[in-house]
């Protein structure tokens, strides 16, 4: 046997292989958290992909702020709409689709509105000599509505059976079965719907839903293109607007697990088993034309700008839009959604995320896993990293590749995850077994776990980028007070060198649960409410159970349980006021007292949007204020003792950034 002989191999052999079996097993399962983590990977890639060189013949008619002001507030007289819209189609347009529903009829119809005067005040208003529209306001809607390419919106309802009157238009289009025995079982089945008047949606003669499916994080990355109700398929709004504009036939593809695809005019449009399209973005809000609604009903728009275009008649207007975070904006308005989705379908680019690309996720943790076992087992880990290193390179960019430029999502977190663990866990049992005295070996590991140290620490850099400065002033703040309380009686025992170091190094970990919290509160620049700052407060949990997670894999151990420590208690309080689980005292673990401070010290001392940097001086006064409240009394006794070299630290970080912290209290 050629190599190192003194190594046992069948160790190596068997974690390796456990190893890489169980990350195969979790690329096959995908459990939430991992999918929440690749999803932050798919934005991540989705934001630095080449965008869509021109959004398609789209534009969209807005109901905005200077449209409410200069003609009312919302919802406007139907006789109102139906001009606006007669106004789209005189300008050109080839199809226009409604983001709104008229449920009810409109009580500003002077027919509904003077019966309801004789009814409740006695008084008989004398309708002669008002204009037609005026009188049935719904009626001149439908008239409108039905001499154009109108196409309404609705909303289906999973939970209550209602709108049995409604009229509605089923997707016309043939299902071709791949066979087995899905087929198209795997669609969203709704029980009720939210319609328009029926009188409205006939002359109309099209419609669609404008249901959105978000993620469990929060990001809106998919939108259903296909609904069942009552035995019948209903199309999304984008393909209500996009079939009445260009017509044609389309299908629907299954197979043995479901919806695969929707062919339209010959293009094949990839679905998941859900009938939902993954979105390919073009950009943040106002990506697509905008025209103010009210400088199209005045005459002062460009005809020009919609002409020959698709319109989407819809709001953005504040307290009428539909918010929704999606990869590119944390806040973009419900009709751009449409937008881009209607543009998908007439591009022809979605991102697909086909069954294949589980299997191929799954062999990229096996095939290079037990390659990479082999190799440790029998050769030096510098083998290994020549290995590992080009392989998760090579999978990361190939999966962003296959994204940028074939719209294919091929997840690459867990196979790179997988390899680093297997190379880390392995190489760790070779030196463990390693004689002391390979100086160089010992460099190594300890250079490995510092990268995976900063690399798991940068999933929150990815979220925010102003977290550099914050996590190197930290590591230093905390290794300086540690070695002071290496002096103190009750705190020699239990804070040597290598505990010390510890800390260090697993200090920028602290806030590593933050890539749980949802990018609408992380990235909001105002004070949170109650609400927002109870999610944010669970980032602690977030990031405990991912140290927890591989504690759990790979056994107990100081380094993991010092990371945890700091992870999940640096948010408690001495007094027990703290969260997440209102420790007191010493039943605090001695970390989390530790990245108390010195998180608290950073953010006294740098600037927030709820309040502007304190000095040094101020910082000391208020740490020494809390001072058997908020903080162990003899840390805080450490720390007025070394306070300067706090503030030399501070300086000699200041320009690498700020990380945005919680609000007041937190």
């Amino acid at each position: 046997m050629k190599g190192p002989a003194r190594y046992p191999t069948l160790p190596t052999i068997v974690a390796g292989v456990v190893l890489t079996l169980l990350g195969g097993a979790l690329s096959a399962w995908s459990p939430p958290l991992a999918d929440s983590i690749e999803g932050k990977v798919y934005d991540s890639f989705l934001r630095s992909a080449p965008r869509h060189p021109a959004p398609g013949p789209i534009a969209i008619v807005d109901l905005d702020e200077a449209s409410l002001e200069r003609l009312g507030q919302w919802p406007w007289p139907r006789y109102r709409i139906a001009r606006l819209l007669e106004r789209i189609r005189e300008d050109g347009a080839t199809a226009v689709g409604l983001d709104m529903v008229f449920a009810e009829p409109d009580r500003t119809s002077l027919t509904l509105l003077s019966g309801e005067i004789l009814r409740d005040l006695g008084t008989r208003i004398d309708l002669a000599g008002f204009p037609r529209e005026a009188l049935d306001t719904d009626r001149a809607l439908a008239a409108t509505l039905a001499g154009g390419p109108f196409v309404l919106g609705y909303q289906f309802d999973f939970e209550t059976a209602r709108g049995n009157a409604c009229v509605l238009h089923p997707l016309r289009a043939a299902v071709l079965a791949g066979g087995g025995t899905g087929g198209a079982d795997g669609l969203f089945d709704a029980r009720g719907v939210v319609c328009n008047l029926p009188g409205l949606s006939k002359a109309a003669g099209s419609s669609g839903f404008f249901n959105v499916t978000p993620d469990p994080d929060g990001v809106l990355r998919r939108v259903p293109l296909v609904i069942r109700h009552k035995g019948a398929l209903y199309p999304n709004l984008a393909l209500a607007l996009y079939l009445r504009a260009r017509g044609g036939d389309a299908v629907l593809e299954t197979g043995p697990d479901g919806v695969e695809a929707l062919r339209l005019d010959g293009r094949r449009i990839p679905l998941d088993r859900h009938g939902n399209l993954l979105v390919n973005f073009r950009g943040p809000r106002r990506t697509f034309p905008h025209l103010s609604a009210a400088a199209v009903l005045e005459g002062t728009a460009d005809p020009a700008r919609l002409k020959g275009r698709i319109v989407l008649l819809g709001t953005t207007a504040a307290g009428l839009k539909e918010i929704r975070t999606t990869p590119l904006d944390a806040a973009q308005p419900g009709v751009e959604i449409h937008a881009n989705v209607l543009d998908n379908l007439l591009s022809g680019d979605p991102i697909a995320a086909p069954r294949w690309a589980r299997a191929v996720s799954v062999l990229l943790v096996l095939f290079p896993g037990f390659l990479l076992t082999g190799l440790l087992a029998r050769s030096s880990a510098a083998w290994g990293l020549a290995l590992i290193v080009p392989s998760a390179a090579g999978i990361w960019l190939g999966s962003w590749g296959l994204l940028a430029y074939r719209q294919v999502f091929l997840p690459p977190l867990l196979p790179v995850a997988t390899l680093t663990l297997v190379f880390t866990v392995l190489t760790s049992m070779r030196f463990l077994r390693a004689d002391l005295q390979v100086r160089e070996c010992t460099r190594k590991l300890a250079l490995t776990q510092d990268a995976i140290i900063q690399s798991l620490a940068a999933l929150t850099d990815t979220r925010h980028h102003e977290t550099g400065g914050h996590i190197q002033r930290t590591r230093h703040y905390i290794r300086v007070l540690a070695g002071r309380l290496q002096a103190h009686p009750g705190f020699r025992n239990r804070l040597d060198d290598a505990t010390v170091d510890l800390l260090f190094r697993l200090a920028p970990l602290h806030d590593i649960g933050k890539v749980g919290v949802r990018d609408l509160i992380l990235l909001k620049p105002d004070r949170l409410t109650p609400e927002e700052y109870e999610e944010m407060k669970r980032h602690t949990l977030y990031g405990s159970e991912t140290i927890r997670l591989a504690k759990r894999m790979m056994g107990e151990d100081a380094f993991f349980q010092i990371a945890d420590d700091l992870v999940l208690n640096h948010h408690e309080r001495w007094d027990g006021t703290g969260y997440p689980n209102g420790l007191r005292e010493e039943a605090i673990p001695l970390p989390g007292r530790l990245m108390a401070m010195a998180d608290a010290y950073d953010a006294i001392i740098s600037p927030r949007v709820y309040k502007p940097a304190l000095t040094h001086e101020e910082a000391v006064r208020a740490m020494s204020e809390k001072r058997g409240t908020y903080f162990d009394p003899d840390v805080v006794d450490a720390f007025m003792e070394v306070n300067e070299e706090f503030r030399e630290i501070a300086a000699r970080f200041a320009g690498a950034g700020v990380e945005p912290e919680l609000p007041p209290g937190a």
